[in-house]
């Protein structure tokens, strides 16, 4: 079985560079836009979750990622 983690990992930085982008985007657009990419990398990685570990195991790793987000820490994989 291929490890997926790496993977993730990848995700995970491209959503905290959108989620940055996003904190310090001056036009409400880019905003926008920031905030929707960083939701996809949320997503794609719930789904390659669920692909290797199951719908419960990505629906748990979408809910610490988005109260991770909250807290300003990066996902627990």
């Amino acid at each position: 079985m291929t490890d997926h983690r790496p993977l993730i990992a990848r995700l995970e930085t491209e959503r905290a560079r959108a989620l940055a982008s996003a904190q310090h985007a001056t036009a409400q657009e880019t905003r926008l836009v920031a905030d929707g990419l960083a939701a996809r990398f949320l997503h794609a990685a719930a789904l390659v979750v669920r692909e290797f570990e199951g719908p419960e195991a990505a629906q748990a790793y979408s809910m610490r990622a988005v109260e991770s987000a909250r807290e300003g820490a990066p996902p627990a994989v």
